[in-house]
């Protein structure tokens, strides 16, 4: 259930954060879990299933998963650091833009 959840509000975050549309909920009578055992997983025999409701908090998900600062210490050469400084360069903004675009190429 734990990892449902995880999976839902990723989910829903990514959709809200993208601007995408959000599905309907599906009905928990709709749902045919060996059906959906069968299409997941088509070579394994399919055991005991059942269908559960997942729900989740998004707005507090995403402050403890994804939106939560860490506070990294860094060295950098003297000179840059006062370069920096005379330039009033935001170190976390410009650090923050050059792994998010590391992470990105990847």
């Amino acid at each position: 259930m734990e990892m449902a959840a995880d999976c839902l509000a990723g989910y829903l975050y990514t959709c809200l954060m993208e601007k995408d549309a959000i599905p309907e909920p599906s009905r928990m009578s709709d749902i045919d879990p060996a059906a959906v055992s069968k299409q997941t997983a088509p070579d394994e025999t399919v055991g005991e299933a059942f269908v559960n409701m997942v729900s989740v908090d998004v707005t507090a998900y995403a402050k403890q998963h994804f939106e939560k600062s860490v506070r990294k210490t860094l060295t950098i050469p003297a000179w840059l650091n006062v370069a920096d400084l005379e330039m009033d360069i935001n170190f976390s903004q410009v650090l923050q833009e050059a792994l998010i675009a590391k992470v990105q190429a990847r």
